[in-house]
């Protein structure tokens, strides 16, 4: 193995021995499964040379495969330098690793994470030299002073803290790259990655980058996508990610939000802002969420969904079944549906379980559960909460005085009050822990 800092500084030569310059960076192909490295590039004094990376030969390290990938001596060529045709790359479809990889931010798919890395790892891969992972460990950084790490870690290993790499392979990488106007980045290899993740995965790594790149990074998804990850962020996240992105993102995203999400959202971004995304959303989709943002965010009301199964009493199973079937990708849940009067007032509930296994002519009259538990739409979060927990319910409905049925509230959106004091922050990311992998 070798490792791409090694590489670098290193002084290069002809086959006899006349001095042409120093490597400056290696050039990566993407395309593969794995970057193939197939340039380096040659500081000369006065220009820059870009050669085919299959045209020069180094030693291999003295302590053979299993050793830390030392270069020992100079570098060469294979050939007279005249007769070597110059490696022209397709920008497009390339990585410098020292200018786009080293010292740069990547996203570890594997521990949901953001880490610099200190180093490239390279391999042979068949007959040419491939990108096998990133090094971001304190080691990384230590081989990058050359000869003189080889004390520093022998001294490690000698009071027992032997130094290790903190390997990330290719495969578990993001890569990242600031764009030439600022301090922003764009991905620069395909976003799929990325977008694989769960949600609460892409929040996390989201909220490790600037409000700038972490918009850039909620850019890159699709719709769907970017709406669950700004849902799982913290709220300060969400406001800093809402103000970067374009209106027209920024709406779309809004839109496609459970409404107690998006009000959430709008409410903690500033009066301006929020005015403007929602004159900019569908009628319907804004309705729903000016109606949410009158409540308390403390209260019931702050935190039901307008978005739930309601019907009549006269309907059979049958009916209601098909009526689930075209309402439920509206539905936030359709584990329990209530059952309400003419005027919309609230006189029963019944599971999914039971509408299933009734005969499809029953009316649901028959099966629903008159005595409903439900809060009221000033009740405090607290009271809901205590609620959700007792009687171990998914969700429970609202209502106001009249009894009628305003939205529900799910259990997940009072998680954070069922769950005590010490629990309530969310899970700390992974920190940067050295590998399991020793390299002597």
């Amino acid at each position: 193995m070798k490792y791409l800092t090694q590489l670098l500084g290193k002084r290069v030569l002809t086959p006899d021995k006349t001095y042409i310059g120093r490597v400056t960076d290696l050039v990566a192909e993407l395309g593969g499964r794995l970057p193939v490295v197939r340039g380096v590039l040659i500081k000369r004094k006065s220009d820059e040379l870009s050669l085919p990376f299959s045209e020069i030969l180094f030693n291999e390290d003295p302590a053979g495969p299993q050793g830390s990938g030392r270069i020992l001596g100079d570098v060469y060529l294979r050939r007279p330098l005249e007769t070597i045709s110059l490696y022209q790359p397709d920008e497009s479809q390339v990585l410098y690793l020292r200018r786009d990889v080293l010292d740069r931010q990547i996203v570890d798919i594997h521990d949901r994470r953001v880490v610099r890395v200190s180093d490239v790892r390279l391999a042979v891969c068949g007959t040419e030299y491939c990108v096998v992972g990133v090094d971001a460990s304190f080691r990384a950084l230590l081989r990058r002073l050359g000869a003189i790490s080889v004390p520093i870690e022998a001294l490690f290993r000698l009071i027992g803290h032997p130094l290790r790499s903190n390997l990330i392979a290719w495969d578990d990488v993001q890569t990242l790259e600031r764009s030439a106007q600022g301090g922003t980045i764009r991905l620069k290899v395909s976003h799929d990655k990325i977008a694989r993740l769960h949600p609460a995965d892409i929040a996390d790594i989201v909220e490790q980058l600037t409000p700038q790149q972490g918009a850039e990074v909620i850019e890159s998804l699709d719709t769907e996508t970017a709406a669950d990850a700004i849902a799982e962020a913290e709220p300060e996240v969400q406001v800093q990610i809402m103000q970067q992105l374009d209106d027209e993102k920024a709406t779309d995203i809004l839109e496609e939000m459970e409404p107690d999400e998006a009000a959430d959202v709008l409410g903690d971004l500033p009066e301006a802002r929020s005015d403007e995304l929602l004159d900019q959303m569908e009628p319907e989709e804004a309705r729903d969420v000016k109606e949410l943002l009158a409540y308390d965010d403390d209260t019931a009301g702050g935190l039901m969904t307008t978005e739930f199964v309601a019907i009549h009493s006269y309907l059979t199973c049958e009916q209601t079944i098909q009526y689930l079937r075209e309402l439920a990708p509206k539905a936030e849940t359709i584990y329990y549906i209530y059952v309400v009067d003419a005027e919309n007032r609230l006189v029963g509930v019944l599971s999914l379980r039971d509408l299933v296994i009734a005969p499809p002519e029953t009316p649901v009259s028959e099966i629903m559960e008159p005595n409903v538990i439900r809060v009221h739409v000033e009740d405090h979060a607290d009271e809901v909460a205590q609620i959700l927990g007792r009687y171990n319910l998914l969700a429970v409905p609202v209502v106001d005085e009249e009894e009628r049925l305003l939205g529900i509230i799910t259990v997940d959106d009072t998680l954070e009050r069922l769950l005590p004091p010490e629990r309530r922050p969310r899970l700390p990311t992974p920190a940067l822990t050295d590998s399991t992998e020793a390299e002597s």
